[in-house]
Formats: structure tokens, C-alpha cells, sequence
């Protein structure tokens, strides 16, 4: 799945992606450099996700929660939009 996020020039109004977990079990996440993606943590609440360069983002899914009994937490996450920059993600999902 590629998302693309348009430049949007007020961002507060608007999420690119609603919060969700993935069903999958993993997913993996490519990106173009522009920061967006936030994941929540209950300690912290939505905390951005740092962007290391040319890296690859992995998430833990719903169905890996499930078959690990709850030692692996599926990450409730969002993606939000920039306010100057274009933001593109390729996720890939695993099931």
C-alpha cells in the first residue's frame, strides 16, 4: 500500500491516515524522510517517530499480538500530514 500525503497548509486540521492498528502480523513501513508517522504510547501519548535515513519502519500487528498471547503489543499508530512537505509511505504488510 503507498500513501502519499499532499502538502496540507494547515495539518492540524486534517490526519492523513486515522489511529489504527494493522491486522497483519508485521508490517513494514518505507518512507521518504518527511516526518508523520506517530505511534501512542500509553506512558507518553502520540510521541512522533524518529526518522532514521534510508531505514525501514517495522510494526507489530493484531494477529501477532494474538499468537504471541500478548508478549508482542500491536502498535496503535496515525500518520499525519506536513505542512511543506510532501510525505510518501510504502507499507508492506505480513501476514
Amino acid at each position: 500500500e503507498i500513501n502519499y500525503y499532499p502538502c496540507c497548509p494547515q495539518p492540524e486540521l486534517a490526519f492523513g491516515v486515522e489511529p489504527h492498528t494493522d491486522v497483519s502480523s508485521l508490517s513494514f513501513i518505507i518512507h521518504n524522510g518527511v516526518p508523520g508517522l506517530q505511534v501512542f504510547k500509553d506512558d507518553a501519548g502520540w510521541v512522533t517517530a524518529p526518522l532514521v535515513p534510508n531505514s525501514i519502519i517495522v510494526h507489530v500487528g493484531d494477529s501477532l499480538e494474538i499468537i504471541s498471547n500478548g508478549k508482542y503489543r500491536s502498535v496503535l499508530h496515525r500518520g499525519l500530514v506536513n505542512k511543506e512537505n510532501v510525505r510518501i509511505s510504502w507499507a508492506v504488510f505480513c501476514e
